[in-house]
């Protein structure tokens, strides 16, 4: 124990000792202040921190600057900023204001266009009433002259060629999408029910929707032979509000196949007056469970509206024609136009008036066959 102490004492005096000669020798390293080297090592010194000041002011200088500027262009940015903004908010005050003022003026506009529409429908009332006042004098026959307001035609393309179709059949089958004019009368003596009579024998579609031969378990007797009921059925309802024009073609239903043609029916009236009183009366009533549609229409010439081939059955086209092929009325009428007293197999069609169709369900008591040997049998007691 003794010997490391001693032992440690002679180590730190030489560590001590190794101490004092370094720092010795590094002291004796500098040159003396009276050396040439040393005052020469002082000036590179002074003159080496001159240089660094110089350069520390410079940079410092030039960051300087660089901020001026920078607050300079910031200062310039919001200014131009608040002047923008300036701009924007009186912009927006002339555009609130403009606003406003038109505001005002649409009000006024309003206002006046209110007032004007106002004594426009006075006028429409007042020119309506006196309309109906004419009209009503018209039909209850106190005038002579219809009124002025019907005298009139609708025209569909005034600007374009007249359909030939339509002004000798008064229809079309492209309808109001036909690229020619169609002009339709206010009123005439001529009234439209369009598709009217229908019949399984005259659908067309039927060749397709079914079978091909299905149609051979009808005749065309068998549909004539329901058209002169249905016209024996109809008519009286027309000669009701005035005199059918006593000739053969005064009443025709068509019977072609196509579907602008199908069924429609033709009633010419003697007078205007009885037309339009049959047109106020039927138009949208019920009948066979369909609701009719009439409109007025204008057959310049019936000879040239009827299929001169129809008659000798040498019409290229048959049904299909686009001219009317039209079912033959019975002769008793055409000789008399009256309605001769007979029987009646099944019940007639209704014409009450209703909101929803009504359908009758008819029991047919009878076969065909023996149908059709009383149909002979009339026939020979006729003639």
């Amino acid at each position: 124990m003794g010997r490391h102490k001693d032992w440690r004492k002679v180590a730190k005096r030489e560590r001590r000792r190794k101490i004092r000669t370094k720092a010795a020798r590094k002291l004796d390293s500098f040159p003396s202040p009276s050396c040439s080297e040393y005052t020469k090592w002082l000036k590179e010194q002074e003159l080496l921190e001159t240089y660094e000041l110089e350069q520390i002011e410079i940079h410092n200088k030039e960051e300087n600057e660089k901020w001026i500027e920078a607050e300079i262009i910031a200062i310039e940015k919001y200014r131009r900023i608040q002047e923008e903004k300036e701009k924007q908010n009186q912009i927006q005050l002339e555009n609130e204001l403009k606003i406003k003022q038109e505001l005002e003026l649409e009000n006024q506009r309003k206002a006046k266009e209110a007032e004007r529409l106002k004594k426009i429908e006075e006028e429409n009332k007042k020119r309506q009433e006196q309309f109906i006042s004419n009209l009503e004098k018209f039909l209850s026959g106190d005038s002579s002259d219809p009124p002025q307001e019907l005298l009139i035609y609708h025209e569909t393309r005034p600007s374009t060629e007249i359909c030939p179709f339509f002004i000798k059949t008064a229809c079309c089958r492209f309808g109001d999408q036909c690229s020619r004019n169609h002009q339709y009368p206010g009123i005439s003596k001529i009234l439209l029910a369009t598709n009217f009579y229908i019949h399984f024998g005259l659908e067309n579609a039927n060749y397709n929707e079914y079978d091909t031969d299905i149609m051979l378990e009808y005749e065309d007797s068998e549909t004539l032979r329901d058209y002169k009921e249905f016209f024996y059925d109809v008519l009286p309802e027309f000669q009701k509000h005035g005199q059918v024009v006593e000739f053969k073609k005064q009443h025709q239903v068509c019977n072609n196949y196509e579907k602008h043609l199908r069924g429609n029916t033709y009633i010419e009236y003697a007078d205007l007056r009885s037309a339009v009183k049959a047109y106020r009366t039927l138009h949208a009533r019920w009948y066979g469970g369909r609701q009719m549609s009439l409109q007025f229409c204008q057959i310049p010439s019936w000879k040239a509206a009827i299929c001169g081939l129809q008659s000798r059955k040498r019409c290229p086209k048959g049904r299909a024609c686009n001219f009317l092929h039209v079912f033959s009325n019975p002769e008793s009428f055409v000789r008399r136009n009256r309605i001769p007293e007979r029987r009646r197999r099944t019940p007639p069609r209704s014409w009450r008036w209703s909101e929803s169709p009504e359908r009758e369900i008819i029991k047919r008591k009878r076969s065909r066959s023996k149908d059709r040997r009383d149909t002979k049998d009339r026939r020979k007691r006729r003639h």
